[in-house]
């Protein structure tokens, strides 16, 4: 009888533990996998805000683009031919246009930190005059100067961001802090190459 007793207690202390052990893990996972929820909300908050961020500068530098577009209406009306030939002028210009459509102040800060969080800068600025099946590339640098001019085939030429050439157009790089993950602050580009011939830009961005 006492061993029938014993034998009962035994398997009592055994299932209690193993109810106390189910506890601790119920109580370990279960903060475990709402921390894991938690960042992967945040993760995709912090994802379409930056999708909002790119597809917004996306937009400023095709208008940009699109406002230095300036072409010389003689040739045009002589050739039948799109040139942009006073690149000097036309760098002046987008750089007004993208202060402008960022809303940037003197220091070309954004007013709003979150899309921008410190001041614009411009990488790259290109003109493609295309005539038939030859470009022309000219590359305008941060003094607003001529910096390169070189040639290049159509078909075979494509812009920093690996777009094709196909008509004359402009090209154009900024960099920007935006606020990453943890509050790190990261440095982000975008490219926009915008078509003067057809007025669209490029589907790749």
């Amino acid at each position: 009888m006492s061993l029938r007793r014993e034998g009962c207690q035994q398997r009592n202390i055994n299932r209690s533990q193993s109810i106390k052990d189910q506890g601790q893990i119920e109580w370990v996972v279960g903060p475990f996998f709402v921390i894991l929820l938690s960042i992967l909300v945040y993760t995709q908050l912090q994802l379409a805000s930056w999708r909002s961020t790119a597809a917004y500068l996306e937009d400023a530098l095709a208008a940009s683009n699109l406002a230095a577009a300036l072409i010389d209406v003689k040739e045009y009306g002589k050739t039948n031919k799109v040139c942009i030939h006073d690149e000097e002028m036309a760098y002046d210009i987008f750089l007004d246009a993208v202060q402008d459509n960022l809303q940037l102040d003197a220091q070309w800060e954004c007013a709003n930190p979150a899309l921008i969080l410190g001041s614009v800068e411009i990488r790259d600025f290109v003109i493609y005059n295309v005539d038939k099946n030859k470009i022309e590339a000219v590359r305008v640098g941060a003094n607003g100067l001529v910096k390169e001019r070189w040639k290049g085939t159509l078909g075979q030429l494509r812009a920093p961001n690996g777009v094709l050439v196909e008509h004359t157009g402009i090209y154009s790089e900024i960099s920007f802090p935006v606020e990453g993950f943890a509050g790190m602050t990261v440095q982000a580009h975008k490219g926009k190459l915008v078509d003067i011939v057809s007025v669209k830009g490029d589907k790749h961005g």
